[in-house]
This record gives C-alpha cells, structure tokens and sequence, in this order.
C-alpha cells in the first residue's frame, strides 16, 4: 500500500476511531444483510463513522466488505479451524471441526451460515475479483482438512485410499453445505447427524 493511500485513510479516521471494532461491526452487517442489500447508510451507522471517512478509509464498499471477510477469516473463524488441528485422532478432530462448524453457524439467529461460504459466494457472480477471493478461502479450507487426512494416512491412521486432496475436497464440500443449511434456519440437531456420516466415511466407524 503506498504512502498516499495510507496518508488518505490515516485522514478519513474520525476521532477515536477503533478500526477492529468498526470492521466487526461492518462484518456483522454484510453476514446479517448480505453484500447487495447492506448499504453504505447502513454500515456507516453500524460502524459509527461518516460515509465520507467510510469511503476514504476503504475506498468503497467492496474494499470494506474484503476487509471484514480478512477479519472474519483471520478472527471469527479462526478458532474453529483450530479444532482441526487438536492433535488427537483424525475422527476426534473431524468431529471438534464440524460440530464446532454448525454451532458456530447457527449460534447467532441474526448471523447464521457463513460469510464466506454464504455471502461472498453470492456476491461473486461474475465479479473476477470477488471470485478470486472465493477461489483462495476454499482453497484455503480444503487445503487444511486435505493436510489433516494426509497426516493420519502417513500413520496408518486411515486408508491411503481415496487420497486425501480427494477426500479434502469431500469434506470441505460438506462444509460448505452445512454452512448453507444454517443459513435457511435449519436447526443444529438436524445438521449433526451429517457429521456422524462423513466422519464414519472418512475415518472410519468407532470400535
């Protein structure tokens, strides 16, 4: 980021201005309204800040909207990928992971899904930049659950077959569905038993 640019958006802050705080705010918004129909009215209230320091410390809307999908990949979600990685067995972590996916996407009655899975993946339509952000977060997820399966294969955990980019692939797919489903209302009780079917696939069924 040049000089200028960070000169311009150091001007636009009001006074007091907590920078995390009014991104939260704005994530919330897009996670609650979704991309097109929260307005820049409505995130400048939302985040206590004029529309003119708004524009001049994001640009514009798709700048602030990219910076709360940063936040909430690099602090909502975070603690829930963490789940994947708890060091024990590969059905113990794939069980943290996905219950702790459906809490976290139906937790909130004003925020249910997620703003990635749900949101951006609306917002992306035919958008280049925005689908390239869309492509990066799944390739991101699916990447982490492909890196877990791969660990418990190289130990004889699991089966080397299917390999595990494949199985990555299936289970962040299965993400993603869980995260639209959350999205419609559904319940968590019916979203759990899902999890049971694709972990037993993938990890095995317990002894």
């Amino acid at each position: 980021m040049s000089s200028k640019i960070r000169d311009t958006r150091a001007r636009g802050r009001p006074r007091g201005f907590d920078e995390t705080l009014a991104i939260e705010a704005a994530m919330r918004v897009f996670w609650a309204q979704g991309y097109a129909a929260a307005s820049v009215d409505t995130l400048s209230r939302a985040m206590h800040v004029p529309r003119a320091s708004l524009y001049q410390m994001f640009g514009d809307k798709e700048g602030l909207f990219l910076a709360a999908i940063r936040h909430y990949r690099d602090v909502s979600f975070a603690p829930v990928m963490q789940l994947l990685n708890a060091g024990k067995t590969l059905r113990d972590d794939l069980t943290a992971f996905f219950n702790g996916l459906i809490e976290f996407a139906t937790r909130d009655a004003k925020t249910p899904g997620c703003l990635i899975a749900c949101v951006l993946a609306d917002a992306a339509g035919n958008d280049g930049h925005m689908r390239d952000e869309l492509t990066e977060k799944f390739d991101n997820i699916e990447r982490a659950l492909s890196d877990r399966v791969a660990k418990a294969q190289e130990i004889g955990q699991v089966p080397a077959q299917p390999p595990a980019d494949d199985l990555g692939m299936m289970l962040a797919a299965t993400a993603r569905g869980l995260m639209v489903r959350a999205r419609t209302g559904c319940p968590a009780s019916d979203l759990y038993p899902a999890v049971t079917a694709v972990v037993d696939l993938v990890a095995g069924k317990p002894h």
